[in-house]
């Protein structure tokens, strides 16, 4: 039985908000990872535009219940669960326990992904290869595969993969990151092509060097300081971009804003990719 955290609550809104909640009238967005640092605001971003939302989490509850708290303060209703996204029956539960629950998905984010190993391919083991592939592929393709029927019964929606801009140009030692990631933009993109006639779309978003959750380790890890700092001297705005970002360019790909836009990566880098 999925667990209902909080009460949607209509009071409170104020005039200013008003065009915003316009871009989520009904029913509720699931983001696949909502506890992480880049997850986390994709939540709370999509809380303020007026969208219920749930989300799940591989093990860290006290972050997701953080979330949740974060969700109601918008006036919105959260669910949660934590649910391995490798496991494709758990995936397909949640996602029939939020339709039953809310009637309609109108989003769908996928937010997750694995810890990596950065190193040059030659040092790459098999292991390391084919865990990368099945926590972070095949599992973008469990959440696609459990929330599509509900989609499109539901007359359409959107989906959004947080992918990398590494996928366009990839730093060394970050084909862990960058292989994967670009497999799961073929995926959208597969969705967008045959999807599209049932009102589906689907975008990716491609972040840089972010400080929130993964980037952020990378960006603080100490003895490297010289390292990232030559980075941030290589972008063309000299500064690391943060989760909320990254937020606005998944909820804008979300929203009807972007009702004619589908296929397409946003890259959310500072110009990493110039």
């Amino acid at each position: 039985m999925l667990k209902q955290v909080g009460s949607k609550c209509k009071e409170g809104r104020t005039r200013q908000q008003d065009p915003v909640v316009k871009n989520f009238n009904d029913g509720v967005a699931i983001v696949a990872g909502g506890s992480g640092g880049i997850g986390s605001a994709i939540c709370k971003a999509l809380a303020a535009s007026g969208s219920d939302v749930a989300l799940t989490y591989r093990s860290r509850k006290d972050a997701a219940d953080d979330v949740v708290t974060e969700i109601e303060r918008h006036g919105r209703t959260a669910l949660a669960r934590q649910v391995d996204h490798t496991d494709s029956l758990a995936m397909k539960s949640f996602a029939d326990d939020v339709a039953a629950s809310f009637g309609r998905i109108h989003s769908v984010v996928y937010a997750a992904g694995p810890s990596i190993p950065m190193k040059f391919v030659n040092a790459i083991t098999p292991p390391e290869w084919k865990q990368v592939f099945d926590v972070d592929v095949n599992g973008a393709f469990n959440v696609v595969w459990a929330c599509l029927p509900h989609l499109k019964a539901g007359g359409g929606g959107a989906f959004a993969a947080v992918i990398t801009a590494a996928v366009e140009k990839v730093p060394m030692r970050d084909i862990c990151s960058a292989a994967p990631k670009a497999a799961i933009q073929m995926l959208m993109r597969g969705i967008a092509l045959e999807e599209g006639r049932y009102g589906i779309r689907a975008n990716c978003v491609s972040p840089g060097f972010i400080d929130a959750g993964l980037g952020a380790e990378l960006i603080h890890e100490t003895g490297i300081e010289t390292w990232v700092d030559g980075i941030r001297q290589r972008l063309p705005m000299k500064k690391f971009g943060d989760a909320e970002d990254v937020a606005e360019a998944v909820v804008f790909l979300l929203s009807h804003r972007a009702k004619y836009i589908t296929g397409q990566s946003l890259a959310v880098d500072g110009g990493l990719q110039l």
